[in-house]
């Protein structure tokens, strides 16, 4: 059985973040810290994929993660929620957009952009103006209900979806059969000032 990778979370408040990085199967991290004064610069890269798809119309996510804030919810040993519904935000979604595209067309897995963009620079690029900001991001799941269950599996990831700071959420997947999970999901959650 292949499992799907449940990536590193990230969250930003205005004086950084931090990451954990896990695997659904065994759990095991590894932290770092992301300064989010870093520059913003962009690499879309080449968006000439295969004929893949991501099956679910992504919208089908957010409301998943809001049937997950109604309830209260473990993650880990702390008890969330319940929390209100997040909004979808474009500018989030493009945010996500340009990081799931460069992971898939890259082959590579990690908060950090290939430019050494970071999420609060990649939010920061599309003309949000953030309090607060955190990005969950997965590979190789293929479609919705996989992917909130592999975030809602994972104490960190499961944190930021449950988070009470966040108010708005973007997410993209983008699909390359020749990249190692062919999937890569990008989930990021903000709140504006």
């Amino acid at each position: 059985m292949r499992y799907g990778l449940v990536g590193v979370f990230c969250v930003g408040l205005i004086s950084g973040c931090s990451s954990d990085d896990g695997e659904i199967s065994d759990n095991q991290s590894d932290e770092a810290v992301v300064n989010d004064t870093d520059d913003a610069s962009t690499n879309s890269g080449n968006t000439n994929y295969n004929q893949m798809s991501c099956s679910d119309d992504l919208t089908r996510v957010l409301a998943l993660i809001n049937e997950q804030r109604s309830q209260q919810q473990m993650c880990g040993s702390e008890r969330y929620g319940p929390v209100d519904e997040l909004t979808w935000n474009t500018q989030l979604t493009a945010a996500a957009q340009e990081h799931s595209n460069n992971m898939a067309n890259y082959n590579f897995f990690s908060h950090t952009g290939l430019d050494e963009s970071t999420i609060a620079t990649r939010v920061t690029a599309q003309g949000y103006t953030w309090s607060y900001v955190a990005e969950n991001i997965a590979g190789g799941q293929t479609t919705a209900q996989s992917v909130v269950d592999g975030w809602m599996a994972s104490e960190g990831h499961c944190k930021n979806i449950m988070s009470e700071n966040a108010t708005e959420m973007g997410l993209a997947c983008s699909a390359n059969s020749d990249a190692n999970y062919h999937y890569y999901w990008t989930q990021v959650f903000a709140k504006s000032r």
